[in-house]
């Protein structure tokens, strides 16, 4: 009796393990941003329509959206209408940049003091406010 209590709980134990979350130990999925107008902070022009991924904290693209794949198990921002600009003045989104970046409201460009109020903020690749998709 005392050995089939033993195989019965190394069974239920052993079946706990295999229906654990399949996302425990793996990377998080990259985050896109799409549809905003991206100032990259290098000093080139906006980029209207843009699209910056993010894989675990750095970024991967940060270009015009034409022709770019979506990963497909991204989780997507929508920015159209927005501006994505890095959050620190002095840093630039480009490829292998730490992802510390703003979603504003209104260009940066003609008013700076839009940096102060962001609508999202994102953080080594993290939004800040997760809640918010």
């Amino acid at each position: 009796m005392f050995v089939f209590r033993i195989l019965l709980l190394s069974a239920i134990l052993w079946l706990q393990s295999c229906s654990s979350t399949p996302s425990e130990g793996l990377p998080a999925p990259p985050k896109v941003i799409v549809g905003g107008t991206l100032i990259d902070g290098t000093g080139r022009p906006p980029i209207a329509d843009a699209i910056v991924i993010v894989e675990l904290g750095k970024i991967v693209v940060a270009t015009s959206s034409n022709g770019i794949k979506i990963p497909e198990n991204a989780v997507k921002t929508n920015a159209k209408g927005l501006y994505i600009t890095p959050s620190q003045t002095g840093a630039r989104l480009e490829y292998g940049a730490s992802a510390d970046l703003f979603l504003l409201s209104g260009n940066p460009l003609d008013n700076p003091l839009i940096l102060g109020s962001p609508m999202r903020v994102m953080k080594t690749g993290e939004w800040l406010d997760a809640n918010k998709k």
